[in-house]
């Protein structure tokens, strides 16, 4: 054998070298390393949006918990217990004549919506306590309309028409119900307030305010009887009230002083700038200038001082 071929054979032989190099570096390195990689950033940004996912989530439910444990049973038959919580609360009120009727629930995005029909008769101050047990109690209901209709011939009671909304969220979505089950739900230990204060006195007022007194012949005083200027005099605020049915010049008082028009009748712990607290009954109420006596707002037992 020449020098020429074994210089070429030294060639061809450096070349396939070279080639089953390449090859293996290629096809058995770079390629399934090249391939790891992007399988780990593909897994990694799958990683992030899942805990990105699981973060909405968890907020989503920790922000809407009170509302899946305030709804009703998903199922139609356990839905309809409501309709007997209705008509305990109801009788519990002394309420009378009470009539409950039930709608087919309607679909909506989040579930199940049920109307419930509800006719009774009773006083003011009974329709105030059932309004107070029914915004105390811890379903997902609320009233939609409410008519008041006087019954003739007696001027205490009257007949009351409400149509009541409570929603069951759907179940698959629910992540608490094997919690909640089949029954109507509960506290679960959770409070969730929406009355302006807890207190049922803030609300027996209603009762005296007599709401049908005009239709029946009669004028309440305390109607017309309007906070109209609180005047510096000397070193001391006066409150003037003003009653707009007569021709009487107003009525000074001071801080101490009782109030008493109507059906109203409190005494002026507070003067402000534009406003003064009243007390009645324990009751603490805020009433504006340009305001009557029956449109002061009771302020919740835990102010006992206004800023």
């Amino acid at each position: 054998m020449t020098l020429r071929n074994l210089i070429l054979i030294g060639f061809l032989a450096a070349y396939l070298l070279w080639y089953a190099g390449t090859w293996t570096y290629n096809d058995l390195y770079k390629k399934p390393r090249e391939t790891l990689t992007a399988q780990i950033t593909t897994l990694s940004q799958q990683i992030d949006g899942g805990i990105i996912n699981r973060d909405a989530m968890q907020t989503f439910y920790g922000q809407y918990y009170p509302l899946y444990l305030r709804s009703l049973p998903p199922a139609p038959n356990d839905a309809r217990q409501y309709t007997f919580l209705l008509l305990e609360m109801l009788q519990a009120s002394g309420l009378q004549n009470s009539d409950v009727r039930e709608n087919p629930p309607t679909r909506t995005p989040f579930g199940a919506n049920y109307r419930f029909h509800v006719q009774c008769t009773g006083t003011l101050a009974q329709f105030s306590l059932f309004l107070y047990e029914f915004y105390y109690a811890f379903a997902l209901h609320r009233i939609a309309t409410l008519t008041l209709t006087p019954i003739e011939g007696d001027e205490e009671k009257l007949t009351f028409t409400m149509t009541i909304n409570a929603l069951a969220l759907d179940s698959t979505t629910n992540p608490y119900r094997e919690q909640v089950g089949n029954h109507l739900p509960t506290s679960w230990g959770w409070f969730f307030p929406r009355l302006a204060s807890n207190n049922l006195a803030v609300y027996q007022v209603i009762e005296e305010r007599n709401l049908l007194q005009a239709a029946k012949g009669g004028l309440d005083r305390a109607d017309y009887t309007v906070l109209t200027g609180l005047p510096q005099v000397g070193y001391q605020k006066e409150v003037w009230f003003s009653i707009l049915t007569t021709d009487e010049p107003p009525i000074r008082m001071k801080l101490g002083d009782t109030i008493r028009s109507g059906s109203f009748s409190g005494k002026i712990v507070e003067i402000h700038e534009q406003d003064i607290v009243l007390e009645r009954d324990g009751v603490r109420w805020l009433m504006t200038t340009n305001e009557n006596l029956n449109q002061a707002f009771a302020l919740p037992p835990e102010t006992a001082v206004r800023p």
